[in-house]
């Protein structure tokens, strides 16, 4: 499909998000065809830093058909979950393009379709399909200040989703801007690696005990 017939739909993004519809697409046998940058399904998770697991609970979690296994952690690691989409995307047989940007789209009223162009391994393709999805993410895109003296700091600079690890800053003094979820995993992992670490918050953050957001947030919406 996508070199000689066309899909129906197109997604673009092949994370937890875009396997999930197509997943359900095919059961209703609608002809759809995921495309995803990265070189294998599940990378979007593999790729972020060492200390990455989920926020809310596995079972919040459940892609459809397919739950995940009962005895997996609550708080599952990056990497099982990524193993697991791959898994998924595989037993759902999936029509999953990895390793594929999409280049343009654009939308044409008159005929009620679309012209996405992908470049798939190098190769340049054409798709006609009459629905396009963006499964981007919520948060793809890194959002950078600009920081005057930055250009002359001699020190590492990085976004949290350039952040792999902390086995290069044992016994370094560490700034962190931020103070959501991935910005308290970071300064975890620097300060158990004997790092000097300052978190720089902006605003006021609300805390709550995991167990209390379990009940009273999630638990009325998807419990166990």
């Amino acid at each position: 499909m996508g070199d000689v017939t066309q899909p129906y739909c197109v997604i673009i993004g092949g994370g937890q998000g875009g396997i999930g519809l197509a997943a359900r697409l095919k059961r209703l046998e609608v002809p759809t065809i995921i495309i995803e940058k990265n070189h294998r399904t599940g990378d979007s998770w593999r790729q972020r830093y060492k200390s990455l697991c989920l926020h809310d609970p596995v079972w919040y979690d459940h892609l459809p058909y397919l739950p995940f296994p009962d005895h997996w952690p609550v708080f599952s690691p990056k990497d099982k979950i990524g193993d697991w989409l791959e898994m998924y995307a595989k037993v759902m047989e999936l029509n999953y393009w990895h390793s594929t940007e999409c280049r343009s789209a654009q939308y044409h009223a008159d005929t009620k379709d679309w012209t996405v162009t992908v470049d798939r391994e190098g190769k340049t393709v054409v798709l006609r399909p009459k629905h396009l999805v963006l499964a981007t993410g919520m948060s793809g895109m890194p959002n950078v200040p600009q920081i005057p003296g930055a250009e002359t700091f001699r020190g590492t600079q990085q976004h949290s989703s350039q952040f792999r690890g902390t086995d290069d800053y044992g016994g370094k003094k560490c700034v962190v801007l931020g103070s959501n979820n991935s910005a308290h995993d970071i300064c975890a992992a620097l300060w158990e690696q004997d790092a000097d670490v300052t978190m720089i918050q902006r605003s006021s953050t609300h805390v709550a005990r995991s167990d209390s957001l379990m009940e009273l947030a999630l638990g009325s919406l998807y419990s166990e």
